[in-house]
């Protein structure tokens, strides 16, 4: 079935054009960072606090570059009922005193007191680089702080270990609890109100109760400005370090997480999506495909976006170019059928139509079945044909017979008529029908009147009926052989018309319908006359009868 080729193509094209990940993942990124824009939750986590080296913390102890370390050995001691502490700053270099008093002091350090105070607290995690470790780790644990970034700039993901090696929010989680992670996940992020925050210089000032961290899990880190830890996250991008490490700790200690739907469904969906733009675009009117794209787009659309409220990810960049390749892929064939169609129907009415006529039926094909129609019925026949084919030779009556039939034709195309049906030596043709005309009885009149001579220089007198009124006109017959026609009394008519010209000794006898429709053009081209009235067999009352014939 063509429909379920074209969506299987354009899935399958699109989903190996994937493969060069360029084409989609930045656009599928931007997608996912609206959503986050759309939708960022905004539940309060209890659990976890942060302890924030921020501008007012500057203002009350002064630079941070000035800092002694036993600001951080005491504020370690005064968490010691915490759940885990987690130190957002790295260590990497042994402490020295400021230049002044280092005159007073022959080994000025306070890494000593640090690392007391790791060993009281035994649940402080402290941050390493890839390539540097912190110069503490005999009482403590470390993981690594860095966050990696898409090529785009934007933390989107987190990791449980970087290179054989536990992360920083990993260590400061399975030290509470050693649940199953995932190595690789899209960080479920809360927004930056979720998480309470308390400035380092209350804490270390002791304005803040012991007992508010009681088996809490503590962050301390740094948003001052100055600290320039600050990173790109889908819906900010100017979101602190530390604030990401939060919510990855609560991702892995609430076993949160976005949800990535599987490949296999994207494709699945890609497929039925297709398949239903493919049928619909290539067997409906435009105005139902359009429409009906459009509302399959927006239930794509809307329904990823309520998929990612619930904390599930379904990408639709992929989805959405397979609809657009089978749209693209079905105006192709589509194309391609409708002008083989056109062909076939050129080629098939051109053999009862004038060129002009055929081009009309192509670009507005008949319909099938039956339709009423208003048109002129022609029966034109050979007078005495069948002493003349008595006496004369077989090849040479195909001969005339030929000649004489095309000459009849050419009048009928020439004026715009279709050649019904030939039955022996009688032509029956239809003026309006299948293709409308202006006045088709003037047509047929002109085309009579010509057919008459045409018939005089081929040696042969032909009678012709002209009637006109309401038909039916359409495809009869039986599924094994049918046949385009007209049906009706009016073409009964114009048969018996036809007869009755020998009764008037005249070449054309037409009905009332016919002469008050060609009357309504008047032309100087031909005069009508009426022959009288006829009693017709199968009508009761008698009918006024006419003929036409050219002015000289």
């Amino acid at each position: 079935m063509p429909a379920i080729l074209v969506a299987c193509l354009a899935v399958i094209v699109v989903y190996l054009l994937s493969l060069f990940t360029p084409l989609w993942l930045p656009f599928e990124r931007k997608v996912y960072d609206l959503k986050y824009q759309w939708y960022v939750p905004e539940q309060r986590v209890e659990d976890i606090v942060i302890i924030d080296i921020d501008a007012k913390s500057l203002g009350k102890l002064g630079r941070y570059q000035n800092w002694p370390r036993v600001y951080f050995a005491e504020v370690i001691d005064y968490l010691d009922d915490a759940r885990a502490v987690g130190i957002d700053i790295l260590f990497a270099e042994p402490d020295t005193l400021p230049i002044q008093v280092r005159q007073f002091f022959d080994k000025p350090s306070f890494d000593t007191l640090i690392e007391n105070a790791l060993k009281r607290n035994g649940k402080v995690v402290l941050i390493s680089d890839l390539e540097i470790e912190p110069i503490f780790t005999k009482y403590n644990r470390t993981g690594y702080g860095y966050v990696f970034a898409d090529k785009d700039g934007v933390v989107r993901r987190g990791f449980y270990s970087l290179f054989g090696k536990k992360t920083f929010a990993a260590e400061i989680s399975d030290m509470i609890n050693t649940a199953p992670r995932h190595n690789r996940f899209l960080i479920r992020f809360f927004s930056e109100s979720s998480f309470r925050k308390i400035s380092f210089s209350d804490v270390y000032l002791k304005r803040v109760p012991k007992e508010y961290f009681l088996d809490k899990v503590v962050l301390i880190g740094g948003t001052a400005p100055g600290l320039f830890d600050y990173h790109a996250i889908p819906f900010e991008r100017h979101f602190p370090g530390v604030l990401i490490q939060a919510n990855l700790v609560n991702n892995f200690i609430n076993n949160l997480k976005l949800h990535e739907i599987s490949f296999i469904y994207i494709l699945i969906a890609s497929i039925i999506l297709c398949l239903i733009t493919s049928l619909v675009f290539l067997y409906k009117s435009a105005r139902i495909y359009i429409l009906l794209c459009i509302v399959l787009y927006t239930l794509l659309i809307v329904g990823s976006f309520v998929l990612f409220g619930s904390g599930r990810e379904f990408g639709v960049v992929r989805p959405s170019y397979a609809m657009i390749l089978t749209i693209v892929f079905s105006l192709m064939y589509r194309y391609q059928f409708e002008e083989r169609e056109k062909r076939k129907i050129k080629a098939i009415f051109s053999r009862y139509y004038s060129a002009d006529l055929v081009e009309k039926l192509v670009n507005d094909p008949p319909k099938l079945g039956g339709e009423k129609a208003n048109c002129t019925i022609l029966f034109a026949d050979i007078r005495n044909f069948t002493p003349y084919a008595e006496k004369t030779r077989p090849e040479d009556v195909g001969h005339h017979l030929n000649a004489f039939l095309d000459k009849m034709v050419q009048s009928i195309f020439a004026y715009q008529g279709s050649v019904d049906k030939f039955i022996g030596d009688c032509v029956m043709a239809v003026f309006g029908s299948p293709v409308q005309l202006r006045n088709h009885a003037l047509n047929a009149c002109f085309a009579a009147v010509e057919m008459v001579q045409k018939a005089k220089n081929l040696g042969f007198k032909i009678g012709i009926g002209i009637n006109s009124g309401d038909v039916i006109s359409g495809n009869f017959g039986s599924p094994m052989r049918m046949e385009y026609t007209v049906i009706g009394d009016p073409v009964n008519l114009a048969s018996r018309f036809e007869g009755i010209t020998k009764q008037f000794d005249c070449s054309i006898v037409m009905g009332p319908d016919t002469y008050a429709l060609a009357m309504t053009d008047p032309t100087e081209y031909l005069e009508f006359k009426e022959l009288g009235k006829v009693k017709v067999k199968g009508k009761e009352a008698e009918i006024m009868v006419y003929t036409v014939k050219a002015k000289i």
